[in-house]
């Protein structure tokens, strides 16, 4: 099983509309891993599942969230739990928000 996360397409703008911030993603997991983000943020969680023609399953849980600049250097977790580890896989993840000041 392969395990990433990633930041979102864009910069993160103070006071713009919601915007994808990160993607965490579980890829090819038999069974399908649990996969989730901690954040000390008011943003939510999309979380998608594809089963792979081989068995397996990739999750993938997007974290979406309308920036603010308080929130600046704060951190997201992405966080992977399945049965083949021995210890759950976090992925730290730093804020970046921008000012458009």
């Amino acid at each position: 099983m392969r395990r990433m996360a990633n930041a979102g397409p864009a910069a993160l703008l103070d006071g713009g509309d919601e915007a994808l911030v990160a993607t965490c993603i579980a890829e090819r997991g038999r069974p399908a891993a649990e996969v989730f983000w901690e954040a000390e943020l008011y943003g939510r969680s999309e979380r998608q599942s594809q089963d792979e023609l081989n068995g397996t399953t990739t999750v993938r849980v997007n974290y979406m969230w309308k920036p603010q600049s308080y929130a600046q250097g704060r951190m997201l977790t992405c966080v992977v739990r399945h049965p083949t580890l021995q210890t759950e896989f976090r992925t730290r993840y730093k804020l970046n928000v921008q000012c458009e000041c």
